[in-house]
């Protein structure tokens, strides 16, 4: 099996996923990242979702370039809405601004389990989600600022309570 080619971003975001966590990719965009996590493990739950629907399109044409659509539930909806968070371990959302990505931690019930780690790379205002997770007391266990095709993202793992 071939496996999808990431930009460094997304590796990197890859990268601090445990192995067995489930997942839910929120903007999944292209579904790269979410069909690179199917690849590498097969029997982890994952859920990608977009805000619009041609996005989510374009997931499952590559899920289907990839052999995965088996592994991935698509969901066109707003940040985590009408998603069952039961059995999700990690919630990433990357290529967001950073104040849409505020607005959708801020506005979830999901933030009562602290069972859930965050991985959030904010494309703009890093400074506005960096407030609001010192305000609402996250926990940040990893901070990494990378160039990836001469641009720099930053990558934050994060938890409620700390």
């Amino acid at each position: 099996m071939k496996l999808i080619k990431l930009p460094t971003r997304l590796k990197t975001i890859a990268e601090y996923i445990d192995y067995n966590s489930s997942v839910l990719d929120v903007g999944t965009n292209h579904g790269k990242l979410a069909v690179y996590l199917a690849q590498i493990n097969p029997e982890r739950d994952i859920i990608a979702t977009d805000i619009s629907a041609n996005s989510l399109k374009a997931a499952l044409i590559t899920a289907k370039k990839y052999n995965v659509t088996e592994n991935i539930d698509f969901f066109v909806t707003p940040g985590l809405d009408d998603i069952d968070l039961t059995n999700i371990n990690v919630i990433v959302i990357a290529g967001l601004g950073g104040e849409t990505i505020a607005q959708i931690i801020s506005e979830t019930v999901w933030q009562k389990n602290t069972k859930i780690e965050l991985i959030l790379q904010p494309q703009s205002k890093t400074d506005k989600l960096c407030k609001l997770l010192y305000d609402k007391n996250y926990h940040i266990s990893k901070i990494k600022t990378i160039i990836d095709n001469k641009r720099e993202y930053t990558i934050i793992k994060c938890s409620v309570g700390g």
